[in-house]
């Protein structure tokens, strides 16, 4: 009778778990069902880091007088010198199934942002591909803005324009992207916040947007990344940007001219602008020569209407000229590790300061020796990664 009574009671909670198991086992087999349409892959996954030494010789020449005190026409040297690290960055991207990709570059560094959480991060979006030719990407990413100084990596950048220094090209948006059949086109449609969210310790709340039309062409050994731009600087009122990028690639050697204009109205058209050209030459596989320079002008005047400075990447009255020359050797046995050396020379000529008081000559030639170190976990880690 009591075994009886406690078969009574078991046997109902029995054939519940019975049927807890069962639904269980169904819905394992509808998530391996659903599964494989979503599998995971790893495109991007490594740490990169640039170190160098670099001695900076630096002679200054002010005009009327000195902000910093000395007498009229006086002169300073300077000789500035020792190691230093410039890049240490986390790259990561994936694709999730057939249509879904994100990437996410984030610079390793022990300052937190000044605007906001994400201002040390240069890359964090996800891209939705609707067919061979359409794409929306949403996130985090580089404003699209032509020329091929601009397009390349910080860490392959050595020395720069004053523009490509200056302007805080990382913010949050939305683009649009099309490709067309041949793939030798790509035009990207992008609305972001505009670059003067960072100026003035503005943060995104101040509702500045930037509007980016952009065009990326492939003709053979010809390449073009063009672009035209509109940036808030305040409500409703813009500065232009007008970017052309052109490149020609072949087998030993390349060349870029980078054109871009900037101005904030018809008045002041082709006064403001940056100009630069990079040659390189491949001697070999592990061997590559360059030569770089530019010259970049402001003349279009310190105030724009109501008293606003507009171009956030160059003074008013700056002339800047740099030039130099360099080289990259990669060993064959292991080519993500890079040794540069180059040597450049930059002089700003500024005829009137931002209180129309102080006027200098400031000349700065550069020595710098230095690596660069790609850890790709991809090789090292393939079957796990996949």
């Amino acid at each position: 009778m009591i075994l009886g009574l406690i078969l009574c009671i078991l046997l109902p909670f029995s054939a519940v778990s019975q049927e807890d198991g069962t639904k269980k086992e169904k819905k394992k087999k509808e998530r391996k069902a659903v599964n494989p349409n979503f599998k995971h892959k790893f495109t991007t996954f490594h740490l990169e880091a640039r170190a160098a030494f670099e001695y900076n010789y630096e002679h200054d020449e002010w005009g009327y007088s000195s902000p910093l005190g000395a007498p009229p026409h006086g002169e300073a040297t300077q000789h500035n010198y020792g190691f230093h690290g410039d890049y240490f960055n986390l790259l990561l991207g994936g694709e999730v199934g057939d249509h879904i990709s994100y990437f996410i570059r984030q610079r390793i560094i022990p300052h937190a942002g000044t605007v906001n959480f994400f201002d040390n991060t240069d890359f964090l979006y996800i891209q939705y591909r609707f067919n061979d030719n359409w794409a929306l990407r949403l996130g985090k990413e580089a404003l699209y803005v032509g020329g091929y100084e601009y397009d390349a990596p910080p860490i392959d950048v050595y020395y720069y324009t004053h523009y490509w220094g200056a302007i805080p090209c990382f913010h949050i948006g939305a683009s649009a992207i099309y490709t067309d059949k041949s793939g030798k086109n790509k035009v990207v449609l992008q609305v972001a916040n505009s670059p003067y969210v960072k100026y003035g310790g503005n943060t995104w709340k101040s509702g500045l947007l930037s509007y980016n039309l952009y065009w990326a062409g492939d003709y053979g050994p010809f390449h073009t990344l063009y672009s035209v731009n509109m940036m808030e600087y305040q409500r409703g009122k813009f500065i232009n940007y007008i970017a052309l990028g052109n490149q020609l690639r072949f087998p030993k050697w390349s060349i870029y001219l980078d054109w871009t204009n900037r101005a904030a109205g018809f008045d002041n058209f082709f006064e403001d602008f940056s100009l630069v050209s990079r040659v390189d030459w491949h001697v070999s596989p592990s061997v590559n020569l360059f030569a770089k320079g530019g010259y970049e002008q402001n003349t279009a005047g310190y105030y724009y209407g109501d008293h606003v400075d507009v171009d956030m990447v160059m003074p008013n009255d700056l002339a800047h000229c740099f030039y130099g020359l360099g080289v990259e050797y990669r060993p064959r046995v292991y080519p993500d590790l890079r040794v540069h050396a180059f040597v450049a020379n930059s002089v700003k000529t500024l005829p009137m300061g931002i209180d129309g008081d102080h006027g200098s000559h400031d000349m700065t030639l550069t020595a710098n020796v230095g690596v660069s170190w790609r850890l790709d976990f991809m090789k090292f880690l393939p079957e796990k990664l996949k």
